[in-house]
Formats: structure tokens, C-alpha cells, sequence
């Protein structure tokens, strides 16, 4: 069967370090295109990643007839125009994350794809890491029980120059920059989250923006969740940790290259060993889901639901903060 053909707008980090590099190792993808609006550094980087076409825009990218679809790995702040202008133009959409700067601009790009029948995928990757998929098939089995408290957390030192766009107001900061993705695992362990409570501090920083969160949130079913970020904070932890009445799953390591988790019972601490993902490929299970995804006409597994509803908390969050008090999440 044909690969599906990606184009990749925004040649920035995260696309050297991930997406290209898992695009050329899928055997159900194809990198055929890449955009930058420095079109020299475009053209390195797609003579890096097997010289695919390259541009100076997303407009001239999305004019190639051999795209299909498009990665959109540029700043949040530009996430919803290039979804809705691939969408217009037929193009299927995966958009790193956090999916836009609110639940509404996440709900114009969902419209976006719907009308234009394209599908859309947000880049919330974890919800296929292996110790994730393991976590959730153990709690299938009912080898916790119920779950009533599901815990995640990330620490560590950022360092970010002042005029970088990851401390600009509303795009970045902790929330927007780390939090999303751990607020991701922990909705994918819980049901629909229906209020929030949440600190949202600079506390260590000279930032316009914030590099501590504390968040608790209480789902539709009685669950509920608790999520920490602390940029201010050496050596690096990223964990999940999920609660239920006859035991617990705890993920110590939230990353790629994991190559466990420990389920702790009455009877003890057992150690179930997974196969990690490889380094720089950990975006392959994603990606090739979503062109599953398409053959099938179905929703992808990392899909815009999700990026919507992440948003939603988020949002939620913020207002919470500045309000001081607890407050609904907007529902899809």
C-alpha cells in the first residue's frame, strides 16, 4: 500500500528531533515536503532528511499536489490558521502541541478538519508510549481495581532566553509548555473532567510568565487528579502514578526510552518490563497510527478531541488562578 505523502511546516527543533526523523523511518509515511520562511535553512533541512521538496512558506507547500497531508510544527500562536488553511486545501493535519492557545481556537480547528473531511491529529505522543499502553491494559484486566486518583507530575530546569517565543504570554510558560502533555496522561487514565482548581506561579524565574503549577481536578465519575509542574527544579522527574482500591500502577518515567513500570498490590511490588521506543523515532507509533488512521475513515488515537479537551483544562486552570477559586470545564 502507498505511504501516505507529509509535507512539514516549521523546520524548528522539535522537527529535526522527532517528526522528520519518524517520518523517513515509517514504512506507512512519507516525507516528500518541508516549508521554512528562511528558505536556505528549509533547503538544509531537507537535504538532511532525504531532499524532499522545500519552500518558504506554508502556502507554497500546501499548493504541492504530492502533500497529503501536514505536520504543523511551528509556534502555538500560528497553530489554528495553518490547520485550517491545510484543511481547506484537503490536506490531513497532525499539530504539535498544546493544540492552540485556547479550547476555542482547538474547536475552530477541529470544525476546520470536520468540513474540509480531513482528519487531525495533535502530537500528544505519551498516549502511545509503551508504558502508557501497558498501564492502561493492566487497569483493563482490573489488576488495580477501580481507579480513584490519578497522579502525574514533571520537574526540572528550563532555561530560555528573553526573547524566546516559549515565555511569550499565552503561548508560554510551564503550563503551556510542559504541563500539557503530563494534563494528557492524566485524562487518558480518567474520565471527562468537569471542574478544576489551580495555582499558576513564577516563583524562581524572571519570567512574564509561569514556571510553577499545582492543579487539581474532580471528573464526572468521582475521580480525581492531581498535576504539579515545576520548571525551577534539577534533575529532571516525569511520572504518572494511578491509584485504585486494590493497588497501584507507577510510572516513574514518562519517557521514551522507558523501559518499565511497577504495579504495587497487597501482595508487593512487581516490576512489568515493556519495550521502549527508540531514540530519535518515539513519534512513529503516532504518526503511523494516524495514517491507520485515514485508510481506516477513522478517529486517530492522539486525535483533536483530546487536544480540545487538554485546552479545556488548561484554560480552566488559568481562570482558576486568577479567580481563586474552582471552576467548570468548558465540555466539547
Amino acid at each position: 500500500m502507498a505511504r501516505l505523502k507529509f509535507g512539514i511546516i516549521g523546520c524548528g527543533a522539535i522537527a529535526a528531533n522527532s517528526f522528520a526523523p519518524s517520518l523517513c523511518n515509517s514504512e506507512e509515511a512519507e516525507l516528500v515536503a518541508v516549508c521554512r520562511r528562511d528558505k536556505e535553512q528549509a533547503r538544509a533541512f531537507a537535504e538532511k532528511f532525504g531532499r524532499c521538496a522545500h519552500y518558504g512558506s506554508a502556502e507554497e507547500l500546501l499548493d504541492d499536489d504530492n502533500v497529503e497531508a501536514v505536520i504543523v510544527a511551528t509556534p502555538t500562536d500560528t497553530h489554528r490558521d495553518y490547520t485550517v488553511l491545510a484543511a481547506g486545501r484537503g490536506k490531513h493535519v497532525i499539530c504539535e502541541k498544546p493544540m492552540a492557545r485556547d479550547a476555542a481556537e482547538c474547536r475552530q480547528m477541529i470544525e476546520a478538519c470536520q468540513n474540509g473531511g480531513v482528519k487531525l491529529g495533535v502530537a500528544y505522543r505519551r498516549r502511545l508510549f509503551p508504558q502508557v499502553l501497558k498501564a492502561k491494559a493492566l487497569i483493563a484486566e482490573g489488576r488495580i481495581g477501580r481507579v480513584v486518583c490519578v497522579r502525574t507530575h514533571y520537574s526540572g530546569w528550563m532555561s530560555v532566553g528573553p526573547d524566546e517565543w516559549r515565555v511569550d504570554p499565552g503561548i508560554g510558560g510551564a503550563m503551556m509548555e510542559m504541563a500539557v502533555h503530563r494534563l494528557e496522561v492524566l485524562l487518558n487514565f480518567a474520565a471527562a473532567p468537569v471542574e478544576v482548581s489551580a495555582l499558576v506561579e513564577t516563583v524562581c524565574h524572571q519570567w512574564p510568565v509561569d514556571d510553577t503549577d499545582a492543579i487539581l481536578l474532580k471528573f464526572a465519575d468521582g475521580t480525581i487528579g492531581v498535576h504539579s509542574t515545576v520548571l525551577c527544579s534539577n534533575p529532571r522527574r516525569d511520572m504518572a502514578h494511578i491509584d485504585g482500591t486494590e493497588g497501584r500502577i507507577m510510572i516513574d518515567a514518562l519517557e521514551f526510552g522507558s523501559q518499565s513500570l511497577r504495579v504495587e498490590t497487597g501482595d508487593g511490588i512487581e516490576e512489568v518490563a515493556v519495550e521502549p521506543l527508540e531514540n530519535p523515532f518515539f513519534d512513529r507509533p503516532m504518526i503511523d497510527d494516524f495514517v491507520q488512521a485515514v485508510r481506516e475513515d477513522r478517529e486517530p488515537i492522539c486525535d483533536g478531541g483530546t487536544g480540545f479537551m487538554v485546552q479545556a483544562v488548561v484554560d480552566a486552570a488559568f481562570a482558576s488562578a486568577r479567580d481563586k477559586k474552582a471552576l467548570a470545564v468548558e465540555a466539547w
